[in-house]
């Protein structure tokens, strides 16, 4: 393929792969259960996935700093989704995990996340799902 062509091709997915995030974007954050942002909920479902995790170990998975973490944590925390505590050999290290109510929240929520995707990919044949994911 001649690089003119490529050029075309890749503006086209740029411009697909805007309009595609933007509309995914703002029905997510329509469809999260009320009072839950979106960072709130990947940090939830990272609990949810890994168990107990530090407030560290949150902050460098998600390439975000230690301070955006803490006072998201706080607000978990405060909301009673998230419990904390502090390391018994290392006073530093404060651990995250899910209270029960944090995961009915991340259940509820990915239930309603996967409403909005299933509107988007769920009419797609199961080929053409994997080939997506294969491209990904």
């Amino acid at each position: 393929m001649n690089s003119e062509k490529l050029i075309l091709y890749l503006e086209r997915l740029d411009e697909v792969f805007q309009h595609i995030a933007r509309r995914l974007h703002a029905e997510l954050a329509q469809n999260m259960i009320s009072g839950i942002t979106m960072s709130q909920f990947v940090v939830l479902k990272k609990l949810r996935d890994k168990g107990r995790v530090t407030v560290s170990e949150v902050a460098e998975d998600l390439n975000v700093s230690l301070s955006a973490i803490t006072a998201l944590a706080d607000r978990l925390h405060k909301a009673g989704l998230v419990d904390r505590s502090r390391d018994e050999q290392d006073r530093r290290l404060v651990w995250l995990t899910l209270t029960e109510e944090g995961e009915n929240t991340v259940a509820n929520c990915r239930k309603s996340r996967a409403k909005v995707v299933e509107k988007y990919v769920g009419q797609l044949p199961e080929e053409d799902l994997e080939r997506l994911i294969q491209i990904y």
